[in-house]
């Protein structure tokens, strides 16, 4: 019992801070045992919606931190609009060779939003970006980073909100 209790409270030092750059982007997350969330260095440029507007997204609800990869899976398997859309672009994103990138739950959008727009880190414009949980077939989640509000009814198919991708470390 005392070795775990050594090894586990050696665990508990990370090397990298909020705002930092560490495994391709910003550093917004960290758990006790150094895992965490960063976003990307930068926004996806071109105007893209969230996506499959009118189409009920199975299983693309999840809320909570920890749930953005698999809202972004279960985006990526029931849309098949064609061309760029919030989810595929952050998919698709290859950052410092790291390819498992994907779109935000609203609960780690509005952390990251906290955590690195409000402290002034990673280069965020001010306004909406999109999460990955879906409201309902027509609208989708977003976080305006100026405010820190979040708003469940935008329409899936505006291209005005802001994407930024995250990946887990």
């Amino acid at each position: 019992m005392f070795f775990f209790s050594m090894t586990f409270l050696s665990c508990g030092k990370s090397k990298h801070k909020i705002g930092s750059i560490y495994k391709g982007g910003y550093v917004f997350k960290i758990n006790m045992f150094g895992h965490g969330l960063c976003a990307a260095p930068k926004d996806y440029v071109k105007p893209v919606s969230w996506g499959c507007y009118g189409t009920l997204i199975n299983g693309a609800d999840g809320e909570k931190i920890g749930t953005g990869k698999q809202n972004t899976d279960d985006i990526l398997a029931g849309c098949s609009q064609y061309g760029p859309f919030a989810a595929k672009v952050c998919d698709e994103l290859i950052v410092d060779s790291y390819e498992d990138w994907y779109l935000p739950s609203i609960e780690e959008l509005m952390l990251m939003q906290r955590e690195l727009y409000v402290q002034g880190f990673g280069g965020f414009k001010p306004g909406d970006y999109w999460s990955s949980t879906q409201n309902f077939s027509l609208g989708a989640w977003k976080v305006d980073f100026t405010s820190g509000e979040k708003g469940n009814n935008v329409n899936k198919a505006n291209t005005g909100v802001n994407v930024r991708a995250i990946r887990s470390f």
